[in-house]
């Protein structure tokens, strides 16, 4: 079986993390406080990651996801369930997909059909997956700094070139804190935080699985704080008008001019961001050809270009961008999203636990 390191483990949580996500205001809702609904979002998060997703990998180290269900409610209800999270995965994929072809049509390859550029994206992410998940894990780990950097460099250079102004985040909480309790709960859980179910799939590739559970924690940690300091970013750059821009970011960049030649940085931006979501999408796709190879049993390369298949026929179903965001958030993020992340695992660990208290009374008996 493959192996991957802690060191690449920590840059697969912290590169799918940030994923698609300092694209956007999370918690706009909460208007100029959204930097406290992630922060807020991130503590429930954590919570949910150690007392519900960890606790199920503390107790199954050795299984993925599908291997749990089989074990603990059976073949055939097992195997529903595994359904139900390939098509969770192949969505959650899609969403990425579907959102790297809009973002290239409209900021790198305008002229390009929206297919040529999914098609493409799709066979570089399933040339990964077909690859393994220990060659997308040592990609992954050459990316991460490189990201963090420029990531960094671009911090700096909205501040030194006059945008930044850290007054327009206040008043704080003027709302009341009930206002940025309602823009964390559910939706900025659901996206990005409680998405770390996916690695329910992943761990039991982990070497030294001693170390996961604080290099999780950590890695979790870290990100959440990135993204709470990119929100201040975001308002404190754009002020009100980050609450209606469709991707406030790249907007931010467009305006930079730092020492006098340096200006129009939003290609660059894009493309950083670009690396993000092929990452995160790829997860996903690893996610769907995992559960995919416990309920299908057929070659490599038929799965992954099944998978593939489904992925490129289900990125071309939204008729616009606008679409794809509107029914993300509005849908997805309320309704869909935590019966998989919160809902059914909850329901796994109760199984789990009561089996593992009836096999301790057995012993005991014994």
């Amino acid at each position: 079986m493959e192996k991957i390191s802690q060191l690449q483990l920590a840059a697969l949580i912290v590169m799918f993390q940030i994923g698609s996500s300092p694209l956007f205001l999370l918690g706009a809702s909460a208007g100029t406080d959204a930097w406290m609904a992630v922060l807020v979002a991130m503590t429930a998060g954590l919570l949910l990651l150690v007392l519900l997703t960890l606790q199920i990998r503390r107790l199954e180290p050795d299984k993925d996801l599908v291997e749990m269900f089989k074990t603990y409610f059976g073949r055939v209800i097992g195997y529903a369930f595994g359904m139900a999270y390939f098509v969770y995965f192949s969505y959650k994929s899609v969403r990425n997909i579907r959102e790297f072809g809009d973002l290239m049509n409209l900021y790198l390859l305008p002229s390009t059909p929206l297919f040529i550029v999914i098609g493409c994206v799709l066979f570089v992410a399933g040339f990964a997956v077909w690859n393994g998940i220990e060659a997308f894990s040592r990609t992954t780990q050459i990316i991460m700094p490189i990201v963090l950097i420029i990531y960094a460099a671009f911090f700096l250079m909205i501040y030194g070139s006059g945008l930044f102004d850290i007054h327009r985040i206040e008043p704080i909480a003027d709302k009341g804190f009930g206002k940025v309790v309602e823009a964390a709960l559910p939706e900025v859980v659901s996206f990005p935080f409680g998405e770390m179910v996916l690695f329910l799939m992943l761990w039991k590739y982990v070497a030294s699985k001693k170390k996961t559970f604080k290099t999780t924690i950590r890695c979790y940690v870290y990100t959440g704080l990135f993204l709470t300091l990119t929100n201040v970013v975001i308002v404190a750059s754009l002020g009100s008008i980050s609450q209606i821009s469709v991707v406030p970011f790249i907007q931010i960049m467009s305006q930079v001019q730092f020492a006098s030649f340096i200006e129009r940085l939003d290609p660059l931006a894009a493309s950083l961001i670009f690396s993000g979501v092929f990452i995160k999408m790829t997860a996903y796709f690893f996610g769907a050809f995992l559960v995919g190879s416990h309920l299908v049993k057929a070659k490599r390369l038929y799965l992954v270009v099944g998978v593939g298949v489904v992925l490129f026929i289900g990125a071309l179903t939204f008729r616009s961008y606008m679409q794809h965001i509107w029914f993300g958030f509005e849908k997805n993020l309320k309704v869909h999203f935590p019966i998989f992340q919160i809902y059914i695992p909850a329901l796994l660990l109760l199984v789990m636990l009561f089996r593992s208290r009836l096999r301790a009374g057995g012993s005991r008996q014994s």
